[in-house]
């Protein structure tokens, strides 16, 4: 599991989507994809408020995954 919060864990890590950055995190599992999954079927919210709104994770992990996300894909575009 990866540190969320360090961003270092993430220094191997390419291309990865945000709702498996959470996923590797710790922060949500494949139920919770699921559900999101569904719910975007109906409603084309972002994952990250669908979550926060079913208050699986809060404001500060979804900034943080995104810092996370946004790193990541700086590294996956200059690759």
């Amino acid at each position: 599991m990866k540190n969320l919060y360090n961003i270092d864990d993430w220094s191997e890590v390419s291309c990865l989507r945000l709702g498996e950055i959470l996923l590797e995190a710790g922060k949500i599992n494949l139920v919770h994809i699921s559900m999101v999954l569904d719910i975007q079927k109906f409603n084309k919210m972002p994952m990250g408020e669908i979550l926060l709104s079913m208050k699986v994770i809060n404001q500060d992990d979804l900034h943080q995954a995104l810092l996370v996300q946004e790193t990541i894909q700086k590294r996956c575009n200059n690759a």
